[in-house]
C-alpha cells in the first residue's frame, strides 16, 4: 500500500498536519483555567471548540467538493493559526471568559479539513478493496500517534514555558504541517473530477450514511465516557500521574488492534466485520467497569483500546461505499463530526455521572453506549462482500 509513489508522504505531512488536534483540548484547558482561575470557563471553552468543530467539519468537507482541497485546507489552516494567537493574547489580556469562549470556538470551527482529504484520497488512490482498508487501517493506527504524543507536547509546553506559549507552538505546527501537506503532489488527484460530479446535493441524500451516523455516535459516546473515566480512577487511586500512562496504555492497546486488523482481516462481508468489531468494542471496555487497582485499570486499558482502530477503519471503508460520487469530503467530515460531538457528549455526561453514581459510572455508560452502537450497526450486516468490495 505504501509503494505507491507519494502515498508515505501523504500519511505522514496529513499526521503532523493534525497533530494539532491531539494538542488543542488540553493546552486550551489550563490556558483558560489560569486565565479565569474556573474550571466551569476552561470547560466551556474546551466544549465551545468541539462543538465548534463538530458543526463546522461537514462545511469544510462539502466546500472541498466545491473548489478542491488546497483552496480550503490552506485558508483554513492560516485561520485557525490566527484563532490560536488570538486565544492567547485574550488570555493573556484577561478580557473574560466570554471573549476566550467564543476564540476557543473559532479554533475549533477552523481545523483544517486534513482528515476527510486523506481518506478521500484512498479511494482515488486504490481501487482494490483489501488495499483500500488496509491505508485507513494504516491510517487509523497512525492517528493515535496523536493522541499519545499530543497531550504530553502540551503538557511539555505549558510546565516548561507558559500555556500562552503553547498556543503560540500550535499556530506554528498547524501552518508548517498544512503547508507540508499541501505540497503533496497527490492532492490534485481527482480534484476536477470530484467539481465535475457534484451537483450540489449533500452527502446526506445517502440513506446508508445517515443510518452510519448512529453508530458512529455511539462509539463517540463510548469513547467519550472512556477518555473521563481513566483520569478519575486514577484519581480515585490518588495517583494523578497514572492517568497519563493508563491514556497512553488505552491508544497502545488501539494500536495494536489496529496492526492485527490490517494484517489478518476475515473473508466476511465489509457490514458484517464493522457490527463484530463495534460489539467486541462493547466486551473490551467490560474489564474498566471492574478495575478496583491500578494495576487491573492497566490490563483493562490496555484492553479496551484493541476495537477502536480496526473499528475506525472499517467505518471509513463503509462510507467509501455508501458515499453519493462528488462528496466524498463531505460525507468524511460528517463522520469525523458524529465522532467528535459523540466523545464530546459522553464526555460531558459521564462527568455529570461521576458525583452521584461514582467513578467506575464513565464506564457503565460507554459499555451501554457501546452495546447500542453495535446494535445500530446491524443494518449493515452482510453487505458489501469482498466481491462487491473489489469492484467499487
Amino acid at each position: 500500500m505504501l509503494a505507491r509513489a507519494g502515498a508515505a508522504r501523504l500519511i505522514g505531512t496529513g499526521l503532523v498536519g493534525r497533530m494539532p488536534q491531539g494538542m488543542t483540548s488540553l493546552a486550551t484547558l489550563l490556558l483558560v483555567r489560569q486565565a479565569t482561575d474556573s474550571y466551569a470557563a476552561a470547560g466551556a471553552a474546551v466544549g465551545a471548540s468541539a462543538l465548534a468543530a463538530a458543526t463546522c467539519g461537514p462545511l469544510l468537507g462539502r466546500l472541498v467538493d466545491r473548489v478542491g482541497r488546497r483552496l480550503v485546507v490552506g485558508p483554513a489552516a492560516v485561520l485557525q493559526a490566527c484563532a490560536f494567537i488570538a486565544l492567547a493574547l485574550a488570555a493573556r489580556a484577561h478580557l473574560g471568559a466570554a471573549v476566550l469562549v467564543a476564540c476557543a470556538a473559532l479554533v475549533g470551527a477552523s481545523v483544517p479539513p486534513i482528515a476527510p482529504v486523506v481518506r478521500a484520497l484512498f479511494g482515488e488512490l486504490y481501487e482494490r478493496h483489501a488495499v483500500r482498508e488496509t491505508a485507513y487501517a494504516i491510517e487509523a493506527i497512525s492517528q493515535e500517534t496523536i493522541w499519545i504524543v499530543g497531550p504530553l507536547a502540551a503538557t511539555l509546553a505549558v510546565t516548561l514555558v507558559s500555556a500562552e506559549f503553547a498556543m503560540a507552538m500550535l499556530a506554528a505546527v498547524v501552518l508548517a504541517g498544512s503547508l507540508l501537506f499541501m505540497t503533496s503532489p497527490l492532492l490534485g488527484l481527482g480534484d476536477q473530477h470530484g467539481l465535475l460530479a457534484h451537483e450540489g446535493g449533500s452527502a446526506l441524500a445517502s440513506v446508508d450514511l445517515r443510518w452510519l451516523l448512529i453508530p458512529v455516535s455511539l462509539m463517540g459516546v463510548a469513547l467519550g465516557g472512556v477518555e473521563v473515566g481513566i483520569p478519575s480512577l486514577a484519581l480515585h487511586e490518588h495517583s494523578r500521574a497514572a492517568t497519563g500512562y493508563l491514556l497512553a496504555l488505552w491508544s497502545l492497546g488501539s494500536m495494536l488492534g489496529g496492526i492485527t486488523y490490517s494484517r489478518a482481516r476475515s473473508g466476511a462481508p465489509l457490514g458484517s466485520r464493522y457490527a463484530a468489531l463495534l460489539a467486541l468494542n462493547c466486551v473490551s471496555i467490560v474489564p474498566l467497569t471492574l478495575a478496583g487497582s491500578l494495576g487491573v485499570a492497566a490490563i483493562a486499558s490496555l484492553i479496551a483500546g484493541l476495537a477502536i482502530a480496526p473499528a475506525l477503519s472499517c467505518m471509513n471503508s463503509l462510507v467509501g461505499h455508501v458515499v453519493i460520487p462528488g462528496s466524498e469530503h463531505e460525507a468524511f467530515g460528517w463522520t469525523l463530526s458524529g465522532l467528535v460531538a459523540g466523545v464530546a457528549g459522553g464526555s460531558a455526561l459521564a462527568g455529570f455521572l461521576i458525583a452521584p453514581a461514582g467513578v467506575h459510572a464513565p464506564f457503565g455508560l460507554a459499555l451501554a453506549a457501546a452495546g447500542l452502537a453495535a446494535v445500530g450497526a446491524v443494518r449493515f450486516r452482510g453487505r458489501f462482500g469482498a466481491e462487491a468490495g473489489e469492484n467499487a
